[in-house]
């Protein structure tokens, strides 16, 4: 009982002991503190910014420009300044493919005209053509191109121009387009309708435009006209200016080409030729 009796007196002052807060000196840390490290990172990317203005001060829109504003100039003939991205070729493959099946069912017509003209009777009518061209080539696409404000953009953020023409208004032969794209070519002029479905059949969203006049940056007309309009639609409208024939509409009426630099619908400044009469003789 003695011997409890003093364990028992020397746990509990050990127990109080351990209640009460150690008030030893400080500790000292592993290391010295460090003052924090700022780094210089760039900003993150703003997709958002837009680096061309709206409208540029010679009048054009920039594509950014008529997209923000699609409501106002949506189914009208607008002019916009972007530099080109890429010019769609059909595949040769498949345009040697398509020009076979083309001059095939052309054959094929002549001799079903001749044997006509003797007589013969007509033959059941052809496959239609999605039929005919089942396990064949499938056709090239409608001639279009792309452009932007910036000559580094992606295509699928890049305004489609759709249906330029592939010959030559005059002598009616297979015309190809050729112009520089990127930064080397610099900024072009499109005009066309601000449209959201093209004849040809492509559709965007966010606006395309239907080809009437193609453009450089000195004001040369690279091609003219629509591929796929009727004649009495191939005319500019711009608000603001005089109706403008371009293409096969422009050769019927003989009016010249304008080559001048000139912006649509107004004289050339140095200019002493008169016009045919009415408005035609202004370009």
């Amino acid at each position: 009982m003695k011997r409890l009796r003093s364990v028992y007196h020397l746990m509990v002052p050990f127990a109080l002991a351990l209640l009460v807060p150690l008030h030893s000196s400080p500790a000292f840390g592993q290391g010295q503190a460090l003052p924090p490290i700022k780094v210089d990172l760039p900003p993150p990317p703003n997709f958002n910014v837009q680096n061309a203005p709206e409208q540029y001060p010679s009048g054009e829109m920039s594509v950014y420009g008529l997209r923000k504003h699609m409501s106002k100039y949506l189914d009208k003939d607008v002019q916009v300044k972007a530099y080109l991205l890429q010019i769609y070729e059909c595949p040769a493959e498949l345009r040697k493919c398509n020009d076979e099946l083309a001059a095939k069912s052309k054959k094929e017509k002549m001799k079903e005209a001749k044997a006509a003209r003797k007589g013969a009777p007509p033959k059941a009518p052809a496959a239609p053509p999605a039929a005919e061209m089942k396990g064949g080539c499938h056709p090239c696409d409608q001639p279009h191109f792309f452009v932007a404000d910036s000559p580094t953009t992606k295509l699928d953020h890049a305004l489609l121009v759709a249906d330029y023409p592939i010959k030559d208004w005059t002598t009616g032969k297979p015309k190809a387009l050729v112009a520089k794209a990127g930064a080397e070519g610099g900024q072009y002029t499109i005009t066309g309708t601000f449209a959201i479905n093209s004849i040809g059949g492509f559709a965007a969203s966010d606006g395309l435009i239907i080809h009437k006049k193609f453009q450089d940056s000195a004001g040369k007309v690279i091609t003219e006209g629509n591929a796929v309009l009727p004649p009495d639609a191939q005319e500019i409208k711009l608000e603001g200016k005089a109706a403008e024939k371009v293409g096969g509409a422009r050769i019927d009426a003989k009016i010249p080409e304008n080559t001048t630099g000139n912006a649509p619908g107004k004289k050339p400044s140095s200019s002493k030729k008169k016009g045919g009469g009415g408005s035609d003789s202004e370009f």
